[in-house]
């Protein structure tokens, strides 16, 4: 159970307002605190900065960083401790480009399927990966599908963040329709576009299960969104 947000963009942008916004949804949000850690991905033109931590997100001082791309997760550990190895996003390098992938949600009964120190997201996140042809949705619409049933439908919620820099994907997948909890808002503004768990105003759209949104940034920011077929 966790927190996150993310934003992508043409221009670079400082991410302090994107910092101080998740702190406060893990601080003060729906089912806070959530304090089992923190990380981010930010992208900007050739550079890539990482950063994780077992800390809550609200004990850590970021440094002024601007850029065009960037996801961030807040913790609340469904499986194991605050442990480094357990913050979000996890990164992966595929068909020359660097995914970070952060969830929200609690998948079950993969115990026998996922490495023995590994949590359900970082089965997720490899599974995401392993299935990531040319389309990011088609990659995460079989995903889904093969952890239902992996799962044997045991799940709250597959909701999902990815990033690879150029592409921002965002997808609701929940297992009770009323669940109010793992939600996903996104905002559109000029050339530039956030996904977030809670909304910062009214503004703000909501998604419903099986809602997904998919932006791509190059010579100019496109929006797709779309259902999946699960």
């Amino acid at each position: 159970m966790c927190r996150m947000i993310g934003f992508i963009s043409k221009k670079s942008y400082d991410i302090s307002p994107y910092i101080d916004f998740l702190k406060n949804q893990a601080m003060h949000g729906k089912g806070a605190p959530h304090p089992d850690g923190w990380g981010m991905s930010c992208y900007d033109q050739n550079d890539l900065l990482i950063k994780k931590s077992s800390d809550p997100i609200w004990k850590n001082d970021v440094m002024s960083v601007k850029a065009s791309a960037v996801l961030i997760h807040a913790r609340k550990a469904s499986f194991g401790k605050a442990n480094l190895l357990f913050s979000h996003p996890f990164v992966f390098d595929k068909k020359g480009k660097i995914w970070s992938f952060a969830h929200n949600g609690t998948i079950y009964n993969l115990s026998g399927k996922k490495e023995k120190d590994e949590i359900d997201t970082q089965f997720y996140a490899k599974r995401f990966i392993e299935n990531l042809k040319q389309d990011p949705v088609r990659s995460i619409e079989n995903t889904i599908r093969e952890l239902i049933e992996i799962s044997e439908n045991k799940f709250t919620s597959m909701n999902a963040l990815i990033l690879n820099g150029e592409t921002l994907l965002g997808i609701r997948y929940v297992k009770e329709d009323e669940d109010d909890y793992h939600t996903l808002f996104y905002f559109e503004e000029d050339d530039r576009i956030s996904i977030s768990t809670e909304p910062l105003d009214s503004r703000w759209v909501p998604l419903k299960s099986g809602e997904f949104v998919m932006v791509t940034a190059n010579s100019k920011v496109e929006f797709v969104k779309g259902t999946i077929k699960v």
